[in-house]
C-alpha cells in the first residue's frame, strides 16, 4: 500500500463489517480509502463510487457489491482480504485490474479462517440443499487455487474448461524462487494414514492422529492403535492440516461432497504409495525481520512521531519507513550526506534537516563515548 498509495486500487472483503474495519484503518494511516457495500444507501454508494472514479481517493475496500458496471481502466491492483466464494467471482474481480494494458498486480490473501466463514454466508443464503452443495463444491475449488503450487492461470483457465500447453511465467507461482524439496516420505504417511482410517473421515481427523492427539474421538474409534498415530508428531495440527490440504490441491487426495466431506485417496496418491511417483513441494516461506534491533531507527521513529503529532499529519508525511531505515544505516552527519539518503529533499532538508541531524549526531556521540 505504502509503494502504490497513489495508484488506483480495489481491496475485497467477504463482509460489510471487514470492508468498514480496512477503510477506516486505512485512512487512520493517510491512505484516502473509500467504502462500498451493500448495506449503505444508494446515494453515499453512488458518492463514494464517484469519489474512486475521479481519482479523489485511491483505495476503494469493498465487498463483491462493487465493480459490476465500473469503467475505470487504470486499476493498479486488487487485493482480495479474504477469500471469495468461488472462481467466478475471483476471475471477475480480479479481472478490474489493469484493463488499460498496463502491469498491474492481483494478490489473494487467505487463512483457514476465510472458509469457515464463507460456509457460513453459504448456509445463510438459501435453503435448498442442492445448490448449498454446489456452492461448497465451488468454495472447495477455490480453497484448492488458494493451496496449490502450480501455475495459476493454467489452474484459472483449467477450472473454466480450456487445456492450457504450457505455464504463463508470469504468476506467482511461476515466479516463485523458493527451492523445491522432495515430501514423498511425509506424503506417504499421510496417504497411509487415510487408508487404515477406512477413507471415513475429514481433514480435521486425519490430521489429529498424525500428529498423536488424544482428543476425545480419537481414542473412540481407536485410532491411537493405528501404526500412523503419532507419526508426524513433531509438526502441529495446524501445520499438518495445511500439508494436507496442498495434497488436495495437487489431486493426491480427493474430498467428497456434502456438508462433512471425507478425505480419500486418489489413483495419483496410490503411486506415490507404491513408490511410482515422488511428491515435491516448495519449502515453506520464512519471514524475517526487516530491522534488527536497530536503535537508532526505533530513535528516527519516534522522533518522527513527535513531530508528526506537533504538526497534525500522519507520520509518512515526514518521512517515510524506508527513508528512515536508509537514514539508521547511512548515519549522516552533514546536509549533503542528508541529501544522498533516498527520499530526503531540499524541501525536506530545510524543513526537518536540522532535528534530525541532532538526534543522528546525539546518537553517534553516545556510542563513541
Amino acid at each position: 500500500m505504502e509503494k502504490n498509495r497513489s495508484e488506483a486500487g480495489i481491496i475485497y472483503t467477504a463482509t460489510r463489517k471487514e470492508a468498514e474495519r480496512i477503510s477506516s484503518r486505512l485512512s487512520q494511516k493517510g491512505i484516502a480509502a473509500g467504502c462500498y457495500h451493500g448495506g449503505m444507501n444508494d446515494e453515499e454508494r453512488d458518492r463514494q463510487q464517484d469519489l474512486f472514479l475521479n481519482d479523489e481517493i485511491s483505495v476503494m475496500t469493498a465487498t463483491s457489491a462493487f465493480g459490476m458496471g465500473i469503467d475505470k481502466s487504470n486499476i493498479r491492483y486488487v487485493i482480495h482480504a479474504q477469500i471469495p466464494k468461488n472462481m467466478e467471482s475471483y476471475y471477475q474481480e480480479a479481472g478490474r485490474a489493469g484493463r488499460d494494458g498496463l502491469d498491474s498486480e492481483c494478490i489473494l490473501l487467505f487463512s483457514p479462517q476465510d472458509i469457515r466463514l464463507q460456509r457460513f454466508l453459504i448456509e445463510q443464503s438459501t435453503e435448498d440443499e442442492d445448490i448449498r452443495a454446489q456452492d461448497v463444491k465451488k468454495l472447495r475449488q477455490m480453497v484448492d487455487f488458494c493451496h496449490t503450487e502450480g501455475c495459476l492461470e493454467r489452474f484459472i483457465l483449467s477450472y473454466f474448461g480450456e487445456v492450457p500447453t504450457e505455464d504463463c511465467g508470469r504468476c506467482g507461482s511461476c515466479l516463485d524462487t523458493r527451492s523445491i524439496t522432495d515430501v514423498t516420505k511425509e506424503a506417504q504417511m499421510v496417504l497411509s494414514c487415510i487408508i487404515r482410517m477406512g477413507e471415513r473421515f475429514g481433514k480435521t481427523m486425519v490430521a489429529q492422529v498424525l500428529a498423536g492427539s488424544k482428543n476425545k474421538k480419537v481414542t473412540e474409534n481407536g485410532f491411537q492403535q493405528l501404526s500412523t498415530y503419532g507419526i508426524l508428531k513433531k509438526r502441529s495440527i495446524a501445520d499438518i492440516s495445511d500439508f494436507i490440504e496442498f495434497l488436495i490441491a495437487d489431486e493426491y487426495i480427493k474430498m467428497s461432497d456434502g456438508t462433512y466431506p471425507v478425505l480419500f485417496v486418489a489413483n495419483k496418491g496410490r503411486n506415490v504409495l507404491l513408490g511410482r511417483e515422488a511428491v515435491m513441494r516448495k519449502e515453506k516461506m520464512q519471514t524475517s525481520q526487516i530491522v534488527k534491533d536497530d536503535e537508532l531507527f526505533e530513535r528516527l521513529r519516534a522522533l518522527r512521531r513527535k513531530l508528526a503529532q506537533e504538526q497534525g499529519v500522519p507520520p509518512f508525511v515526514v518521512f517515510s519507513d524506508e527513508t528512515l531505515r536508509e537514514m539508521s544505516g547511512k548515519v549522516p552527519l552533514t546536509d549533503e550526506e542528508l541529501l544522498s539518503v533516498k527520499g530526503v529533499g531540499e524541501q525536506k532538508r530545510v524543513k526537518y534537516g536540522a532535528v534530525f541531524l541532532q538526534e543522528l549526531h546525539a546518537y553517534k556521540t553516545e556510542k563513541e563515548a
